[in-house]
């Protein structure tokens, strides 16, 4: 599909009203947090810290002015700056991994778009090394920090996880899926969550879920944090990114804690089917999720902006899986 085939069909996309089911109200409940991995330019002001003991971020020089601008703080609590190794840099630029306070809510995702039009005002940007981290308090999902209920969601929300891996890395439009850092979930992976959600030693759980590895969803934090991880998200400061990443995350924690019965872990034959290539997964994903179709009572995730611009996101999403389509033909995830 040609560039002004595309832009077309994206502006058609949006130009439709999408009827919408109403706001989950659940999703409001759900503490998160986000890594933005990018670069500055080292005359921004602001001030980086060490490897996961970063510098609050009060402020930074708007590039267009040249003035310095206050950051946004969450209920008064600031962000934070953190070196990370992982992340080239150019001439006169440095390596920042601002890192969220605890969100929640509609009120948590307002103040991420607000942070991420700030990180662009101090000329933050993004390149192939950087990620973008999602992580989210399972007892915030699940009502409870008991190990075995928490241990059973783990357990599903890896299956449908990697039911999903063609609409979460197709959605990025990278590589993502070929990072050592954020890799598909192995075979082997099926039998150490069903541990960490049958075993009743405490100590096995938590060795069962550092056996799963750091990929396209980090457990290592599970049982000691009571966190889980996506880092299936290639870096970027597009907010339509962000926001579907966002919204993908809180409706698939919000399908996991709900789902009562679960299949193989590995696809099934229609699964199979409605996930041949990234943008058939995506819509797919939609329908899972009740963002469309007609199988939800509610769009399970959405809330706040993430629902009301869904018409306004939504194709990015789809763009970006046309775009993984034409560039990794053969996935096959």
């Amino acid at each position: 599909m040609s560039e002004r085939a595309t832009h077309c069909n994206s502006n058609a996309i949006t130009a439709n009203k999408i009827p919408m089911k109403p706001q989950d109200q659940k999703a409001e409940s759900i503490t998160f947090g986000i890594e933005l991995e990018t670069t500055i330019p080292a005359n921004s002001a602001v001030n980086v810290g060490g490897y996961h003991y970063g510098q609050p971020v009060h402020a930074g020089i708007a590039t267009a002015t040249g003035q310095l601008v206050a950051a946004p703080t969450f209920q008064s609590i600031p962000w934070r700056a953190d070196r990370d190794g992982s992340i080239r840099a150019d001439f006169g630029t440095m390596p920042c991994e601002f890192v969220s306070p605890v969100l929640r809510g509609s009120d948590g995702v307002h103040h991420l778009l607000e942070f991420i039009e700030w990180a662009r005002s101090i000329g933050a940007k993004v390149n192939p090394t950087c990620g973008c981290h999602i992580t989210v308090g399972v007892p915030s999902i699940i009502g409870t920090d008991d190990h075995r209920a928490m241990g059973e969601f783990a357990r599903k929300l890896a299956h449908i996880a990697r039911w999903h891996a063609m609409s979460l890395y197709g959605q990025t439009g990278t590589g993502r899926h070929l990072n050592r850092y954020s890799h598909t979930f192995a075979d082997e992976v099926e039998s150490y969550v069903r541990l960490m959600a049958s075993n009743a030693t405490p100590s096995r759980k938590a060795r069962a879920a550092e056996e799963c590895g750091r990929g396209m969803v980090n457990f290592r934090k599970l049982f000691t944090h009571r966190v889980i991880e996506f880092r299936v998200f290639a870096g970027t400061l597009n907010s339509h990114k962000i926001m579907h990443h966002l919204a993908t995350v809180l409706g698939l924690c919000r399908r996991a804690a709900e789902v009562e019965c679960l299949g193989r872990f590995s696809k099934n034959k229609a699964q199979a089917k409605r996930t041949a290539t990234a943008e058939d997964a995506l819509r797919f994903l939609w329908d899972f999720l009740g963002w469309t179709g007609s199988k939800r009572p509610v769009a399970l995730g959405l809330i706040g902006p993430l629902h009301a611009e869904f018409a306004s996101y939504r194709p990015t999403a789809l763009r970006m899986c046309q775009q993984f389509d034409a560039r990794f033909p053969a996935a096959n995830l």
